[in-house]
């Protein structure tokens, strides 16, 4: 049932860091042109348009230069995008209510046949943003092209700092049982998430297969449909060898990325430290995850500082589940099928049509 909302502040900046946050802003453009021009011609560009490279060099400077209140203060809320989004695409805003300050909000149309319950990413602390509910409305649109629509809904989940481990993983259990509650069979149901929605995702088979006292127990009355998870945040510690390897490569910037995975790791018991990283988890810790899931898709991308990691816990996944596709984009950037959209890009990520069939081909069966 749709119900109006408030929606809850981050990022709110003393005078000081507003001050700060504006200063760093005034010099992109010349960042932005000088970049460009050194990088138009590199190897890893050849294929991007000047649009492109412009939006993956104005990420990196917002993630190499911006503190997680900053960035917050600068993207708002996810329902303030949403509510934003669907009036400038002329949709229905349609949220449910879950308790605990989360919430379910519908791209287009709402149907409960067949569903996407997409996780967002952001490192756990920032919103989803319009790119992504952009890209999701054309994989709804693409898929109906296929004479198979599909509801596809955004968890709108609480972020750090004021939210911390296992918040989220709450939750995304109340979002599975409201909708399974609503009429949404297992088999009907994919999920999808990018980075720490991704990470999200994983920590849900985790609390399946390993229940937490400190979480409720996830029980589903049969296997899911399928898994999409897209340049998956596995390790919060940015150590391994491609964090320094793609370091200027990717918009992602490995002092940042190791400042805000130990914001999240700092709330994380060490016992339940394979939950939030699952690169670190045990041997045989995905054992039985065939079993609460038909398939599997794991990407990333080959210019990403995650890839080493997204590689790991893909080939942990395949050992375990004969249906995981682990597929890493040459010269892919992180998230890389959302830049796209991001910047109004027309020559769309090889990833994007995967992703299409790939549900595509979960829903058929």
């Amino acid at each position: 049932m749709s119900a109006p909302v408030s929606s809850s502040k981050y990022g709110q900046l003393s005078w000081t860091e507003t001050l700060g946050m504006v200063a760093k802003l005034i010099p992109l453009p010349v960042v932005l042109f000088w970049s460009v021009a050194t990088t138009a011609h590199a190897s890893f560009n050849e294929d991007r348009s000047v649009r492109r490279i412009i939006g993956d060099c104005a990420l990196r400077y917002l993630a190499t230069n911006m503190s997680i209140p900053q960035l917050q203060h600068l993207f708002g809320t996810t329902l303030g995008m949403y509510q934003t989004w669907t009036k400038k695409m002329k949709l229905p805003a349609t949220i449910d209510e879950l308790g605990e300050d989360a919430r379910l909000l519908w791209i287009g149309p709402k149907r409960l046949d067949r569903v996407v319950l997409f996780c967002h990413g952001g490192a756990f602390s920032l919103p989803a943003t319009d790119y992504y509910a952009s890209f999701w409305r054309h994989v709804q649109l693409e898929l109906e092209k296929q004479g198979i629509p599909v509801g596809i809904v955004l968890l709108n989940y609480s972020l750090a700092p004021t939210a911390t481990f296992p918040t989220p993983l709450k939750q995304a259990k109340l979002a599975l049982e409201f909708l399974m509650v609503a009429g949404v069979k297992p088999q009907d149901l994919q999920l999808a998430g990018d980075s720490a929605g991704g990470n999200l995702i994983l920590q849900i088979f985790s609390q399946m297969l390993h229940p937490r006292s400190s979480v409720p127990e996830i029980r589903l009355p049969a296997p899911l449909c399928g898994a999409c998870l897209i340049s998956p945040w596995t390790s919060l510690s940015a150590d391994s060898n491609s964090h320094s390897e793609c370091q200027g490569l990717d918009y992602l910037d490995k002092v940042s990325l190791k400042k805000w995975g130990a914001q999240i790791l700092a709330d994380v018991p060490e016992a339940d430290r394979a939950f939030a990283e699952a690169v670190r988890a045990p041997e045989g810790w995905f054992q039985g995850v065939e079993g609460l899931v038909d398939r599997v898709l794991v990407t990333g991308g080959g210019a990403e500082l995650l890839r080493d990691d997204i590689v790991v816990v893909g080939e942990m996944l395949k050992k375990h589940h004969p249906e995981t596709e682990l597929v890493i984009q040459t010269n892919g950037l992180h998230e890389d099928v959302y830049v796209d959209f991001a910047v109004g890009e027309k020559r769309l990520s090889s990833l994007t049509p995967l992703v299409v069939e790939w549900l595509a081909a979960g829903f058929k069966v």
